[in-house]
């Protein structure tokens, strides 16, 4: 890693520490005495409309957000190893089965599936959590079953049951440890990218509803008063923008030490 590099994410790192690490009160305390109050030692990224403490509702607004990202994460995981791995390895009617879903799934955008779903059942979190898990499977389960393809082919697969090793042990010792290898990198490019999907999503309204703090719904607060307190939607944008260099970033760098 050059220098350059070295030191942009030590930048994004000190801001992400001094957003996360630093001292905190109630995120729902309203004290009208000091609304749109500007930056302080009191009050590190400022006050909002209703006096509430921007620095508090920022840090619990990312852990919501990264929360949520983590579990919707898991779960795609979770389903398209199932989906993708069992296509890659039965192959058939299943396999068959598997791509047609996929391909279906890879047509809806997230934000329609997301709009349709609230549209149908209700806008809570967990129907949008939902939509994402359905629309993030599909890219998973490509990905999942063509590894698992490609590391079909490799000798040291070919030649386990000649060694003795039973369908579970080659599964088990020679199959998953790599794709989880190869999976690793996309995870961690894709934290941001579904962080800033499920940000964007409750900015518009839709999933998590105020009070409670996510950075979507801090921004879409802070756009409204803008021009009066620019704080209230720049420092929020900063940590949003800071975690989504880093997991590219890091992804990035995952990726030249793999090759």
């Amino acid at each position: 890693m050059s220098w350059k590099k070295k030191w942009c994410m030590l930048l994004l790192l000190s801001v992400m520490g001094m957003f996360l690490w630093g001292k905190t009160t109630d995120p729902y305390v309203i004290d009208q005495s000091i609304r749109l109050e500007g930056i302080s030692w009191q009050h590190w990224c400022g006050t909002d409309y209703l006096g509430r403490d921007v620095y508090t509702r920022i840090v619990y607004g990312t852990f919501s957000s990264l929360i949520i990202t983590i579990i919707v994460l898991v779960s795609v995981l979770t389903i398209s190893l199932l989906l993708g791995g069992g296509a890659g390895l039965l192959g058939g009617w299943f396999d068959l089965l598997v791509m047609t879903f996929t391909d279906i799934l890879l047509s809806v955008p997230s934000l329609l599936l997301a709009l349709v779903f609230t549209g149908i059942f209700s806008n809570t979190i967990v129907t949008v959590m939902v939509a994402l898990m359905i629309s993030w499977s599909g890219k998973y389960i490509r990905y999942i079953r063509h590894l698992v393809l490609d590391l079909k082919k490799e000798e040291f697969v070919c030649l386990a049951p000649l060694r003795g090793s039973l369908g579970k042990h080659t599964l088990m010792v020679h199959i998953l440890p790599n794709l989880f290898t190869e999976l690793f990198s996309l995870v961690i490019s894709d934290i941001g990218k579904l962080l800033l999907s499920i940000s964007g999503l409750s900015f518009l309204g839709i999933g998590i509803q105020p009070p409670m703090p996510e950075l979507g719904t801090i921004l879409y607060d802070g756009k409204m008063y803008f021009f009066v307190a620019p704080w209230l939607f720049i420092f929020p944008g900063i940590v949003l923008s800071s975690i989504i260099l880093l997991t590219q970033a890091f992804s990035h760098q995952f990726s030249e030490r793999k090759e």
